[in-house]
Formats: structure tokens, C-alpha cells, sequence
């Protein structure tokens, strides 16, 4: 199971889209909820929505979560990816992450 990743812009137009690596689960994997809130939101089963706020700290937890996203076997490449994903979002107002659960 791999998540659906989207950069929407607030009237639905979609600016890119990706799968996020496989094994980019964190919640499946037993993330630390109070070291990694937003991570521990993105729903496996359902879809979560980052705003502009949102998709900031997100881009600190993948930065500063290295040894958890080894544990899960993410590689850099797969990190830099969702990374540069959040900071389209936080390019331009009014645009939104759409991480798709299976």
C-alpha cells in the first residue's frame, strides 16, 4: 500500500501528483505521535489534507525524523520528494497536500 500524493490548488486543479515510497506508512509503523503529530495524522485507510501551516511542519518531521524514516526503510530520495511536494504547496496561497489512503 502506498499513499497518492497531490498538490491541489484550492479550486481542485491539480499542480503535481505522485505515489509516495511503499514503505512511507507512518502511522501503520508505530510513529511517535507527540515527536511526529503530523505524520502521525496522514489516515493509511482514508485521505488527510495538509494546509499551507500543515505541510510546513511536516517538511521539520521528515528533516528531523532521519532515524524513524530509515527504520521504515524510506530512503533520502523518497524523503526529498515528499519534501519538495510540501514546499509547493507552501509556494503559493490557497494550495493544499492531498495524501491518498488506500
Amino acid at each position: 500500500m502506498a499513499f497518492g500524493v497531490r498538490v491541489l490548488e484550492e479550486n481542485g486543479l491539480i499542480v503535481e501528483k505522485g505515489v509516495a515510497d511503499r514503505r512511507f506508512n507512518p502511522v501503520l509503523k508505530g510513529v511517535d505521535a507527540r515527536a511526529y503529530p503530523t505524520m502521525a495524522s496522514l489516515d493509511p485507510y482514508g485521505d488527510t489534507v495538509l494546509n499551507y501551516l500543515q505541510c510546513g511542519f511536516l517538511i521539520r518531521e521528515l528533516r528531523e525524523g532521519t532515524e524513524f524514516l530509515t527504520a521504515m526503510g524510506v530512503d533520502d530520495e523518497a524523503v526529498s520528494s515528499l519534501i519538495r511536494l510540501c514546499e509547493l504547496v507552501r509556494a503559493k496561497p490557497h494550495r493544499s497536500l492531498l495524501f491518498i489512503g488506500d
